[in-house]
């Protein structure tokens, strides 16, 4: 198991004592027992535990929880009052009336500098996450973003998703050119997987007619011609990280903490950077260690093979946080986005994209000797992987991986986890099952892009598959669902009202066999995910012995229409057993 063994010891010589104590307090000689002195009781409260008694559908519920020094020390079921032994002299009692509580949801994949970086630049998402709608009202917000910057000064905008757009195509370099010629702009996909360049920007890059397309990536051509169009593919863009300006440690520091607070409105009690690399780190070992942030954070580092060894590059992750941060695993990229095209599929998509003939199926970012050589050196030295999958024939990529790795190193205790997993098929499933794969589903897509999924990209049987989480729920797999934030917008209970509903954005089922109840869904954004990071023993659940990250809530998850999962709101986050966020009303 990856968790440090001397928290493990420890938590477990915790739990013994406070459960003895419980025992002991059902007794009728507990009367005179030692007092627990808590420091926080929350009572007369349906208490969502999301722990199951037979390890899978019956769900624990209590009405009252202690908390002392961070931790949970008592739970009880009894509707009447909570016991007088949990009081002390300075314990502090809420009353909470009925409303629900439940453990804080711990983010199973999201972009921490992603969602930072789409505040500091031009808001380019259509509806609902924003109002560039066609090029007219994309070229506006880039317009009025230049007319409040110096001449020369790069202008970045964030979300562009053609396949919304009117004209139902990328914008290009001359599109951008119309904006300005004089600052560089930059405007990102909706999925990050592709970028836009003006021609000041392409020049700044180094990306001309003679330049090459890199491994893994595609660098788009004007027809008839060699020269870029300003539309780059996946690695293509790695140029850009270089190009933008940095803001200092006390501006990136002030948008950490707007973004922590959005995130604790939302209910996450651990948060998550799936894409890092060590500057990343570096920069959020500091900010961890400014201030007393109210939120845990895991890093993955993003590796690329060609590299240093994983040994040598991970040599700094640590199994336990330090000030609430820790490098957890790595990341590797295998493929691109369905909605952008660059998903690598065992069958052509449904709808090509222009310039590409009816065969086209996307393409891998590495090839599969270069990803076995990753995984082996990851089963070698015990290290977290996440991969990113979308497309089914990438999962064959990973699944065979994984074989050779398992055989090669049977008595790993690793949980790889498919990042994405967008077209998993049912065999794939079955092989996930015996390889310990997490998959963690981007069920979100299903509203945002599912029409277009059934439409254009993968046609309806295809489309009814995505995010199988039915299927998953059907084999007893492990798995996560999660939003990709920044790609949407980051929201638990939309993601949950996805995967129970499974409506599209017009309105119409997509894949009723692969709807899961509110229950399951909500066990896959809370303990599951905290199995995702090898953090099950003290998060994902209210237990005792586990941390008091806890989320007070407007309703109850399980009994409210179907319709308003998606409205549910916060009214209160716990971290460690202190308030970091109120509703304010």
């Amino acid at each position: 198991m990856m968790c440090n063994g001397r928290f493990s010891a420890v938590g477990i010589l915790f739990a013994l004592m406070v459960s003895l104590t419980l025992v002991a307090c059902d007794q009728p000689e507990a009367i005179n027992a030692e007092p627990l002195n808590a420091d926080r009781i929350f009572h007369n409260a349906n208490i969502l535990t999301m722990s199951f008694k037979n390890g899978h559908d019956e769900m624990s519920i209590a009405n009252a929880v202690a908390v002392k020094d961070g931790r949970i020390i008592a739970l009880t079921d009894d509707i009447s009052e909570y016991p007088e032994n949990w009081v002390g002299q300075n314990t502090q009692i809420s009353d909470l009336n009925g409303l629900t509580l439940m453990p804080g949801f711990v983010q199973s994949h999201a972009h921490f500098n992603l969602i930072v970086l789409k505040k500091m630049t031009v808001n380019l998402a259509p509806p609902p996450d924003g109002g560039v709608a066609n090029l007219t009202t994309l070229k506006d917000a880039l317009s009025t973003a230049a007319k409040k910057i110096p001449a020369g000064y790069p202008i970045m905008g964030i979300g562009y998703d053609d396949t919304v757009m009117e004209e139902k195509r990328h914008p290009t370099r001359d599109d951008l050119d119309a904006v300005s010629t004089e600052h560089p702009i930059i405007i990102m996909h909706i999925s990050f997987h592709l970028a836009v360049m003006n021609s000041k920007a392409l020049e700044m890059a180094g990306i001309d007619a003679e330049t090459p397309d890199p491994e893994g990536g595609h660098i788009q051509r004007e027809p008839n011609s060699n020269r870029p169009n300003g539309v780059l593919e996946e690695t293509a863009m790695n140029v850009i990280g270089k190009m933008l300006p940095q803001p200092s440690p006390q501006q990136i520091f002030k948008t950490y903490d707007v973004v922590v607070q959005d995130m604790l409105a939302l209910g996450y009690t651990t948060i998550v950077e799936h894409a890092s690399d060590i500057a990343m780190e570096k920069g959020f070992e500091a900010y961890f260690a400014s201030r007393d942030v109210p939120v845990d954070m895991i890093a993955y580092r993003r590796v690329l093979p060609d590299t240093d060894p994983l040994a040598s590059q991970m040599a700094n992750m640590t199994r336990e946080d330090i000030n609430g941060f820790k490098l957890g695993g790595i990341k590797i990229l295998l493929d691109g986005s369905i909605q952008g095209y660059t998903g690598h599929l065992s069958q052509p998509y449904h709808v090509p994209p222009a310039g590409k003939d009816d065969s086209y199926r996307g393409y891998p970012h590495l090839p599969p000797e270069k990803l076995n050589n990753l995984l082996m050196q990851a089963y070698a030295d015990d290290i977290p992987l996440l991969v990113h999958t979308n497309g089914d024939a990438a999962i064959d990529v990973l699944l065979d991986g994984l074989e050779k790795a398992n055989t090669a190193y049977p008595d790993n205790s690793l949980r790889p986890v498919s990042i994405h997993a967008q077209t998993m098929r049912q065999d794939q499933l079955d092989r996930a099952k015996g390889l310990s794969l997490i998959p963690s589903f981007f069920v979100d897509h299903v509203y945002f892009w599912g029409d277009r999924h059934r439409d254009i990209f993968l046609g309806p049987d295809r489309a009814s598959q995505i995010s199988p989480v039915g299927s998953a729920e059907d084999r007893q797999l492990i798995y996560t669902i999660h939003d990709d934030a920044p790609v949407v917008s980051a929201d638990p209970f939309r993601t949950l009202w996805v995967a129970v509903a499974r409506l599209t954005s017009s309105g119409e089922k997509l894949g009723a066999d692969e709807t899961i109840t509110r229950q399951q869904a909500l066990k896959a954004l809370t303990v599951n995910s905290a199995y995702q990071h090898y953090i099950e023993t003290h998060k994902g659940s209210i237990e005792v012995g586990k941390k008091a990250d806890m989320i007070i809530l407007d309703d109850n998850p399980l009994t409210v229409a179907e319709a308003e999962l998606r409205h549910i709101k916060v009214l209160e986050t716990v971290k460690d057993g202190e308030t970091v966020y109120t509703l304010t009303r």
